[in-house]
């Protein structure tokens, strides 16, 4: 009886080299069996397809963290900017001052979804941009500590990811500002890009398919000369001749 393998051996084990043989083996009877042009074909679309998808998943990735990065510091910036402005109006409680300070933050910055203002300890609202209803549980999703310089959190909301962002107002004396990011021009921009590589990919795919079709026809055209002239003579027709070419 054979002893199980150590705990922890990552080595593979006899059966699953033979498998592995096994399933190479099918894969190189297939892959033998085509012809030469098939090959080159095979090869070149291959690498470029390999290049291709390697470098779209690269730049969607660096693109992504780019752009979640920018986004990230401009929730700050929009936030931190709001709750200077509106400390004044709050203090002097104007607030029809301090709901025209809100709409505009809103219609200046693209990616805004949403900009509120809460009362000292997050008692209550005092002025948003959502119209004639605040959402249930948005008040208490976020919060800024007095002494914090901003705090944020990604929200999962029907219309996708937000990233709300709380600045205290007057060192959280005054209550505080928040305001929501959403993400879906982030998601916009990199989805652009990534369809723009695609189509590259598929353009120099064409092209590397047409040249490489047109590099295989050079290739095996004496090839396949020397081929019939070689079946010819094997039948018994020695006036075959291939013409020397390249």
């Amino acid at each position: 009886m054979k002893s199980p393998p150590p705990e922890g051996d990552l080595r593979p084990s006899k059966d699953d080299l033979r498998r592995a043989r096994r399933w190479f083996g099918r894969f190189w009877s297939v892959a033998g069996g085509v012809s030469v042009r098939t090959k080159i074909l095979g090869i070149v679309l291959g690498l470029v397809l390999l290049l291709g998808l390697g470098v779209t998943a690269q730049v969607r990735a660096v693109l992504t963290r780019t752009m979640e990065a920018q986004l990230q510091d401009q929730a700050v910036s929009v936030t931190r900017d709001l709750a200077a402005r509106a400390t004044d109006l709050i203090l002097i409680n104007d607030l029809y001052a301090l709901h025209r300070l809100l709409n505009e933050t809103q219609a200046n910055n693209a990616n805004v979804r949403y900009v509120f203002v809460v009362e000292p300890q997050a008692e209550g609202v005092l002025a948003h941009t959502f119209g004639s209803g605040f959402p249930a549980g948005l008040l208490d999703a976020n919060a800024a500590a007095p002494d914090e310089h901003h705090h944020t959190v990604i929200l999962n909301t029907d219309e996708g990811k937000v990233w709300d962002t709380a600045v205290p107002v007057f060192e959280g004396r005054a209550g505080g500002a928040r305001v929501g990011l959403s993400e879906a021009g982030v998601r916009q921009a990199v989805d652009t890009v990534t369809g723009q590589l695609l189509l590259t990919t598929v353009l120099v795919s064409v092209t590397g398919i047409t040249a490489a079709a047109l590099l295989t026809w050079v290739l095996t055209r004496p090839i396949l000369n020397l081929v019939h002239a070689t079946q010819a003579v094997g039948r018994g027709d020695f006036t075959q001749r291939v013409r020397r070419w390249a």
